[in-house]
């Protein structure tokens, strides 16, 4: 399902079908019959023209190619593609691909649980550079296979968040480091993809499930959710208020489901630009945009 701005999950509705309208057509679809007017006279031109869907054989219903058409490009005239394909090429990194990990790309129990552990850590208010270096720190010590953090004792994890530089809520991350082994260890048997199973890769159900996480917060929550779609496609396309209003300002879209058509509606391209949009808010580099209006520097 599309996700509106907001990052909540938007139904596309119900298409309704009008009793006795439609006839069968050969090959199994149907279409709307001629109407009649007032002096009998067939009206079938008109009809055909305020045709507005097709039942095919399955009975699914389905948008005539050209309303189809014209939908797609209103949708894509809230984008500027060039922008788009600009922040990719510049700042588009996949999440966590320079971390050491060494399945980035594949929603491994570790790199899964390396999302979380990223999450957790960004999403506190300290200095990005500094959460993003005691990430690697957490990873270098292999806090993202949980066999090795279960085993890890709380004076260890401090000495970890210390040797990054996560010195403020050393004590509190610590804690919670634990309490997270605790939880993943007891209800998923180690490993995150079996939280996605139980929400049936239904977003909804698995961003309500990562809140059961102690300190991860709305925040956290949305960093995770920015970031793990790469890996897990049922959570695309998302794109966190923070970088949707970035992508805003510096004129990228103004819609989530023009950006996805951008990207191919490919998950892992749309973490790439959530992690784009990320990176040029933090590093203000919003100039760099604003005055390109969709043309070549």
């Amino acid at each position: 399902m599309p996700q509106t701005r907001s990052g909540t999950q938007a139904s596309d509705g119900d298409k309704g079908l009008k009793e006795n309208s439609v006839s069968t057509k050969p090959g199994g679809s149907k279409r709307k019959q001629p109407t009649k007017d007032k002096g009998g006279a067939s009206n079938s031109e008109t009809d055909a023209q305020d045709v507005s869907e097709v039942v095919t054989q399955d009975g699914s219903a389905q948008e005539p190619p050209a309303k189809a058409a014209k939908q797609e490009t209103a949708t894509r005239g809230e984008l500027n593609q060039q922008k788009l394909e600009k922040l990719l090429q510049e700042h588009g990194s996949l999440p966590l691909s320079g971390f050491g990990l060494d399945k980035p790309g594949e929603p491994t129990a570790p790199t899964v649980l390396a999302h979380l552990l990223n999450a957790m850590l960004t999403s506190a208010r300290i200095s990005h550079a500094l959460a993003t270096k005691t990430v690697k720190c957490l990873i270098e010590a292999n806090y993202h296979h949980i066999d090795t953090l279960i085993a890890s004792s709380w004076e260890e994890r401090t000495d970890v968040l210390t040797k990054g530089g996560y010195t403020r809520y050393r004590e509190k991350t610590a804690t919670g480091l634990g309490e997270l082994a605790d939880l993943v260890s007891s209800k998923y048997d180690g490993d995150l993809n079996k939280l996605r199973a139980a929400a049936v890769d239904d977003p909804h159900k698995v961003r309500e499930l990562i809140k059961e996480v102690k300190g991860l917060g709305e925040v956290g929550v949305n960093v995770f959710n920015d970031t793990v779609q790469a890996v897990w496609p049922c959570m695309a396309p998302y794109v966190d208020p923070r970088s949707f209003g970035t992508a805003e300002e510096l004129g990228v879209g103004k819609d989530v489901q023009a950006l996805w058509q951008g990207v191919g509606k490919d998950p892992v391209q749309m973490a790439r630009l959530c992690s784009a949009l990320t990176t040029v808010r933090l590093e203000r580099k919003e100039g760099d945009f604003k005055d390109d209006d969709g043309k070549s520097d």
